[in-house]
């Protein structure tokens, strides 16, 4: 019975005196985040182009991590949308037999995993059918913030 009366008393005293101890000011909307301007500032993000390169013309890009999926390095807007139907992606990259053996000239292929076995046959598995939800096209443009990953 004592607990709870000390309780009810910790609990108005928090409620009751907390709004007094901020005082009538409060804070300044410009301290609230980590940002250095307030929080009702909307930045303009800098504008940037894909690289026009041709599909082929470019080097592999080099991966974020260890066993991330590979970056695009050209554009796909006139892949796109990528459904089961129209996938145009599997045109240069749909070679299960250059699995491990293409050369620098090949487009990369993709990985057993992205296939199914139906009656004997490899084909393209339906799970991975749009392209884009692991690989990105990328854009060079300066980092928003810096990493250490």
């Amino acid at each position: 019975m004592k607990s709870r009366t000390l309780m009810g008393i910790a609990f108005v005293g928090l409620i009751g005196f907390g709004p007094i101890q901020a005082g009538d000011e409060g804070l300044d909307p410009d301290q609230w985040g980590l940002s250095p301007t307030s929080v009702f500032d909307v930045p303009t993000p800098e504008a940037f182009g894909y690289p026009d390169t041709r599909p082929g013309s470019s080097e592999p890009l080099p991966r974020g991590f260890p066993g991330a999926p590979p970056m695009v390095p050209h554009d796909v807007d006139r892949y796109l949308p990528i459904t089961m139907d129209r996938n145009r992606c599997l045109t240069c990259h749909d070679d299960f037999e250059l699995i491990g053996k293409a050369e620098a000239e090949d487009p990369t292929p993709m990985p057993k995993s992205h296939y199914a076995e139906t009656n004997g046959r490899f084909t393209p598995s339906g799970h991975n059918h749009v392209c884009t939800h692991c690989h990105v096209p990328q854009a060079d443009v300066p980092p928003l913030m810096g990493s250490t990953f």
